[in-house]
C-alpha cells in the first residue's frame, strides 16, 4: 500500500484544488492510501467536502506568506504521517514541501499549475534554486510542460504532462434548461452566452463585455449573458457592464451550485482567459454538449481545434471575440455539430478515469526513482 500525502497551498475554488480534491476521493484505495489533506492556509470549500467524504483535512493556518512556523508544522505533519509519496499543489505548497523533502524520505511529486507565468523574478528565481528536490513534477498540458523546460530549466525527463480529466456529463433537464433561461431574461429566439470562473484579471470577463457591445454590427438584439462566479473583480465588472449600456443584457449569478444546469442552458460558453493551464470549466462545458469559444491561450488550444470542436480568438481582443461569438449565433448546423465533436473530443482524450490512472502511474514510477 502506497500512502500518498497531498499538500496544497489551499483548498479554495480553483481548478489545483478540484484535480487535487478529485485524486484524493478517487485514488484507487486497493493500492493507495491517503492518510490526509493538508492547505497550508485556512480551510476552503474543498477541505470541507474531503470531510464529508471521510478525508481528514488538516489546515497549518499560513496567512498571506507561508513562515519558519508554517514549515516546522509541515515537517511534523510528514514525519507523524509517514508518506511514501507527497504530492504538492500550487506554488508555495511545492516550495515548502521541498524545503521540508531535506533529510527526509519521502518522494516528492510537484503540480505548479500555471500560476508560475505570473510570478516575480525573485519566487521564480527561488523555485530554480529549489527544483532539483523533485523526483517528478507534472504539468497539466504541454504549453506548461515546455514553459518549466525551457523558462525554468528543469530537465525534460522529470516533467510529465497529465491533462485534467471529467466524468461523463448529462445536459440538465429541458424544463430546468427553460426555467434558467427565463431567468436570464432570455426568450425562445434569444442567443444566450455566458462564462463561470473567478472574476479577476485572470479570466478576463471584461473581455466578453467588450465583445458584446461590438455585437451591435450584428445580431445584437438577441444577445444575453449570464457571468457564474466571484471575485475581487465584480464591482469592477459591474460597473463596466453599466458603462457599456448592458445592464439589461447581462447578469450576475455569483457561484451556484446548480452551475452545470445554468451552463447547460448555454448556447455558447464563452471562455476569454488571458493566460490558462488546461481549464476544467473548458472541459465540462464541452462534456455537457454545449457548443464553446475560447481565448486561443496556453493549453486551450491543445483541446480546441478551430471550427472542428470549437471557436478560438486571441486573448484580450474584443473584436475577433465578437466575431466568433456572430460566428456560432448565426450558424446554427455548423455550432450543433462543433457541440457533438467537443463532446466526443472530451470523452476521447480528458477523461476522468484516464487522469487517475496517470497520477497512479505517476506515484508509483517516482518510488522506483533512486
Amino acid at each position: 500500500m502506497i500512502r500518498v500525502l497531498y499538500v496544497a497551498t489551499s483548498t479554495t475554488l480553483g481548478g489545483a484544488e478540484k484535480t487535487l480534491y478529485t485524486l484524493a476521493t478517487r485514488i484507487d484505495r486497493k493500492k493507495f492510501e491517503v492518510p490526509s489533506v493538508v492547505s497550508l492556509k485556512p480551510e476552503g470549500v474543498y477541505a470541507q467536502k474531503l470531510a464529508e467524504s471521510g478525508i481528514a483535512a488538516t489546515s497549518l493556518g499560513s496567512g498571506r506568506r507561508p513562515d519558519l512556523r508554517t514549515l516546522r508544522a509541515l515537517r511534523a505533519l510528514i514525519s507523524e504521517r509517514k508518506p511514501d509519496v507527497v504530492h504538492a499543489f500550487m506554488y508555495q505548497a511545492v516550495q515548502l514541501c521541498r524545503l521540508a523533502k531535506l533529510g527526509a524520505g519521502f518522494k516528492l511529486v510537484s503540480s505548479p499549475r500555471v500560476t508560475y507565468r505570473t510570478r516575480s523574478w525573485a519566487t521564480l528565481a527561488l523555485d530554480r534554486a529549489l527544483k532539483n528536490r523533485d523526483d517528478l513534477l507534472i504539468s497539466e498540458c504541454e504549453a506548461s510542460r515546455k514553459y518549466l523546460i525551457e523558462r525554468q530549466g528543469y530537465s525534460p525527463e522529470k516533467v510529465r504532462t497529465i491533462y485534467n480529466g471529467v466524468a461523463p456529463a448529462a445536459p440538465a433537464f429541458k424544463a430546468d434548461v427553460a426555467r434558467l433561461r427565463q431567468e436570464a431574461g432570455a426568450g425562445p429566439g434569444d442567443f444566450l452566452v455566458g462564462t463561470a470562473g473567478r472574476l479577476d484579471r485572470q479570466k478576463d470577463q471584461a473581455c466578453l463585455l467588450r465583445a458584446l457591445i461590438r455585437m451591435r454590427n450584428y445580431d445584437f438584439p438577441r444577445m444575453r449573458c449570464v457571468i457564474l462566479g466571484e471575485g475581487p473583480e465584480r464591482a469592477n465588472l459591474e460597473a463596466l457592464t453599466q458603462r457599456l449600456g448592458l445592464r439589461s443584457r447581462v447578469r450576475f449569478l455569483g457561484e451556484r451550485t446548480d452551475a452545470a444546469a445554468w451552463i447547460s442552458s448555454l448556447d455558447l460558453f464563452v471562455l476569454p482567459s488571458l493566460w490558462e493551464g488546461l481549464p476544467n470549466v473548458l472541459l465540462e462545458a464541452m462534456a455537457l454538449g454545449v457548443p464553446c469559444a475560447a481565448s486561443a491561450v496556453d493549453g486551450v488550444p491543445e483541446i480546441i481545434r478551430e471550427r472542428e470542436n470549437g471557436y478560438l480568438f486571441p486573448p484580450g481582443n474584443p473584436w475577433l471575440a465578437a466575431q466568433a461569438i456572430s460566428r456560432a449565433m448565426s450558424l446554427d448546423s455548423e455550432r450543433r455539430k462543433i457541440a457533438d465533436a467537443g463532446r466526443a473530443c472530451v470523452a476521447a482524450r480528458f477523461s476522468l478515469q484516464s487522469m487517475i490512472a496517470s497520477y497512479e502511474s505517476a506515484y508509483e514510477g517516482a518510488l522506483l526513482k533512486k
